[in-house]
């Protein structure tokens, strides 16, 4: 099962970041010390897909990407056991791959 919270670490061609995400009914919710994460996920058998809008709310800290302020990420992967791995790419440039991975935390009750 998805639902939950989830520790995320992402690799791009700027560094590591890392922040934490909440799964529920369709929704992502989380957020880092930089940006808030709010979008939309899927898991069709082992195939985890989400659309999550990313919001700059710390303008002196930079992301994995390398790209000043808001963007928006397709995050496709692989949900195994309690680890989702997989690609993040910008909406508006898909080759612009970074590596996500998320671990659970904890479940929701």
């Amino acid at each position: 099962m998805v639902e939950g919270l989830w520790i995320v670490e992402f690799h791009g061609s700027q560094g590591v970041g890392k922040g934490v995400a909440v799964f529920a009914k369709g929704q992502v919710l989380g957020g880092d010390s930089g940006f808030s994460y709010s979008g939309t996920y899927e898991l069709k058998d082992a195939i985890f897909k989400a659309k999550v809008f990313v919001r700059n709310i710390d303008p002196s800290i930079s992301n994995v990407i390398g790209i000043p302020g808001n963007f928006e990420l397709l995050i496709d992967a692989t949900l195994s056991g309690d680890e989702i791995t997989g690609t993040g790419a910008l909406v508006i440039a898909p080759d612009s791959k970074i590596v996500v991975r998320l671990k659970k935390d904890t479940d929701l009750k």
